[in-house]
């Protein structure tokens, strides 16, 4: 700090360059510790609403017989059967008695992509939980599209502990309740297994 001839004191450029270079420094630094806990939130959320599907899940088979679809963004009105009673046929679902969830479920990760879970009978619903390579049968999955490689490998770390497994059978994106599906492992469709179903 300096002082003039009028006995007015001001900060010489040397001192501001020196200051905005440390706030420069403590900004690259702290970045990718907030980017990583938003990403944190993010992947809690989706075990958030897994556990919150899987018990809505059951309620409504308790209460039907019937495992229920619910997606978003909304294809049909009759896909919405934990907020909404109505069948694929147009009636209503006997013995329904929520709705099971407040509200539609989103995707945590990738807010405009798709959030679904079905009843899925064909390979896409096929889970093999302890990586022996065969199947353990058919399962209520909740399908998340637009989730990268990195993330959902911390959803299968989080949920099946293997996320450092990455070849063979038991590799992480193929064994356990937690998969990543697709064309390739860059950006697809994550798919958890909730409940068995068969």
């Amino acid at each position: 700090m300096r002082t003039t001839k009028q006995g007015q004191t001001g900060f010489t450029l040397m001192e501001m360059i020196g200051v905005v270079a440390v706030i420069a420094i403590l900004a690259a630094m702290a970045t990718p510790m907030i980017f990583d806990a938003i990403l944190d939130a993010r992947v809690s959320a989706v075990l958030q609403q897994a556990r919150t599907l899987e018990t809505a899940a059951a309620r409504y088979y308790t209460d039907t017989g019937q495992w229920p679809r619910q997606r978003n963004p909304v294809a049909s009105s009759w896909e919405r059967q934990l907020t909404s009673n109505l069948s694929s046929s147009g009636g209503t679902v006997s013995g329904w008695q929520g709705p099971y969830i407040e509200s539609d479920i989103t995707n945590p990760i990738s807010q405009s992509s798709e959030a679904i879970i079905f009843n899925e009978w064909r390979a896409a619903g096929q889970c093999d939980l302890d990586g022996d390579g065969n199947v353990e049968g058919d399962f209520l999955i909740y399908r998340l599209r637009g989730i990268s490689n990195d993330v959902a490998r911390k959803i299968s770390d989080a949920i099946d502990g293997d996320g450092a497994v990455t070849s063979g059978t038991e590799a992480w994106n193929l064994a356990g309740k937690v998969r990543l599906n697709g064309s390739s492992l860059s950006t697809d469709y994550l798919i958890i297994c909730l409940t068995a179903t068969s």
